[in-house]
């Protein structure tokens, strides 16, 4: 049995997953500290033996820290996802090395999982778009703000508007502050996501072949009312770093 940690650290959160023979069974996701991260692989360590492990990272300051505790703890040298680390995916970015790891991660667990095209939109402290054609080529993407940080630049920088939890809203029409701002952001982000599908596939000139496919912790909230995303797949990254680590 062959068993592989993937780790995915992002701007909010690492995000984790073990996988045992291409089965993914535990997972967590947790703020990153080294402490917490220390304490996590220990206790793992004592239940399971890792053959290794693969990190991909979007904040590059904590990559020395987080290598050295698996190393520490697990007895291993976790690898690092780069623009460099063999896919199979082509890169048709005009800047491959801009590419985030977890973007490519995505765009592999998308095409191996559903095929091509698909375009990944992953619900994250931004909301990207990963555009894959039906050859494995990484075409390119949109990059726009979360929900966490348009709810954030309105607190901070509107004297009058309170923060504001975003929950599904009972309708369009809010009817107090807080409630329209939920409706605000939640509807306006479902009107984004859809309407730079649309654009997208318009500009490619794709059509229903195109497969659509969402990650990311606000997926399911947003994605309830979308008439366009019907795959929603949470541990999507997780999925992609498990393939490019195992060779697939």
């Amino acid at each position: 049995m062959t068993t592989i940690l993937t780790l995915d650290l992002g701007n909010t959160a690492l995000a984790a997953g073990v996988w045992e023979d291409g089965r993914l069974g535990e997972k967590w996701s947790q703020p990153f500290t080294v402490r917490g991260l220390d304490t996590r692989l220990r206790k793992l360590r004592d239940r399971v033996e890792i053959d290794s492990a693969i990190l991909a990272s979007v904040v590059p300051a904590r990559n020395p820290a987080l290598l050295r505790v698996c190393r520490r703890r697990l007895g291993i040298d976790c690898r690092l996802l780069t623009p460099r680390t063999p896919t199979g995916l082509k890169n048709l970015y005009s800047n491959p090395e801009q590419v985030g790891a977890d973007r490519i991660a995505n765009a592999v667990g998308a095409f191996h999982r559903y095929g091509g095209p698909v375009i990944v939109v992953d619900f994250g402290t931004a909301i990207t778009f990963d555009v894959i054609s039906e050859k494995f080529e990484y075409l390119g993407g949109v990059i726009a703000p979360g929900l966490g940080i348009s709810t954030e630049a309105l607190f901070k920088k509107a004297a009058l508007l309170p923060r504001a939890e975003i929950t599904l809203p009972r309708g369009v029409l809010g009817r107090e502050t807080a409630e329209a701002i939920r409706s605000g952001v939640y509807w306006g982000t479902l009107g984004l996501v859809e309407k730079i599908i649309r654009e997208l596939k318009r500009e490619l000139g794709w059509g229903r072949e195109t497969r659509l496919v969402a990650t990311g912790g606000h997926a399911p909230l947003i994605l309830s009312s979308s008439r366009s995303i019907r795959k929603i797949a949470p541990d999507l990254t997780l999925y992609g770093l498990y393939l490019i680590a195992a060779g697939q």
